[in-house]
């Protein structure tokens, strides 16, 4: 396992040289990090690329929220075309995941429902078989919404069925979100697993209400929380799970504090 994070929480820091910020985050054993699209316009890929290099990391992936699987053709069209403008880049930069997350909303009915599915599919299938030989690697997480079909067990095991180039990223909190065991989900797709968004939750009375019919929560240092992530590291460990780890915290203040602890505690779990 290798242990990554999120590019921007290193540069939340503020130091005056970005490169600064990640090699503070390099000498807590970070090894990796991921990007987010929605940094683009303000730092381009390569600079974003070089700047986490200068910093002693290694971009390990890019994430992505565009649309492609919108009920728009042209807009579903305009967002696979980006996406495969960044696989170009991705390849020349020696960046080898890409992790579509696509905005695509609530299904309204059934119908919708399905109807969102299979685009998805299309949009994947059409997105995967671009990457094919170029060193790129396409993944899905699990997402945080009953009413979207890329969230339970059962559709994403639908999803990745009908596109076998397709990996899979395990988001332990998101899991928690729609009421289904992380452990079960493990189990049932760790065959197509290559990375782990490792978040947490706590209660909190001013939390948020990630999900239906249960307190609020809020999103605390990895390890602080109610998953059972003790139990899922094991797992990784007996399975010999040699993919990504990546800290994650979805807390409305987030401190330094925070994110050192996390990186310990997964550091240990990680047995790194």
């Amino acid at each position: 396992m290798n242990l990554s994070m999120y590019a921007e929480y290193a540069v939340w820091l503020n130091y005056e040289n970005n490169a600064d910020a990640f090699r503070h985050f390099y000498n807590k054993g970070v090894r990796y990090v991921d990007m987010n699209d929605d940094t683009m316009e303000s730092l381009p890929l390569h600079l974003y690329c070089k700047q986490i290099r200068e910093g002693g990391i290694i971009p390990g992936a890019l994430v992505t929220i565009l649309n492609i699987a919108s009920f728009d053709k042209k807009e579903r069209e305009m967002n696979i075309a980006v996406v495969k403008g960044y696989i170009d880049q991705m390849e020349k930069l020696d960046v080898p995941i890409l992790m579509p997350a696509p905005t695509i909303g609530a299904a309204k009915n059934a119908d919708e429902y399905k109807e969102m599915q299979n685009l998805l599919i299309e949009a994947l299938t059409e997105v995967a078989e671009y990457a094919k030989g170029s060193g790129v690697k396409v993944v899905i997480e699990n997402q945080s919404s009953l009413l979207r079909p890329d969230s339970k067990i059962d559709d994403l095991r639908y999803i990745l069925e009908a596109v076998p180039e397709l990996g899979f990223v395990l988001d332990s909190g998101n899991f928690f979100c729609i009421g289904e065991d992380v452990l079960k989900a493990y189990e049932s797709l760790k065959d197509r697993m290559v990375r782990c968004h490792c978040k947490d939750w706590a209660f909190n009375p001013y939390g948020m209400y990630i999900r239906e019919n249960m307190p609020r929560f809020e999103g605390v240092a990895i390890g602080d929380g109610v998953l059972p992530l003790d139990e899922m590291f094991k797992k990784f460990r007996d399975d010999n799970f040699d993919g990504g780890v990546v800290l994650e915290i979805n807390a409305r203040k987030l401190t330094l504090d925070m994110l050192e602890r996390s990186i310990e505690f997964l550091r240990e779990e990680m047995r790194v």
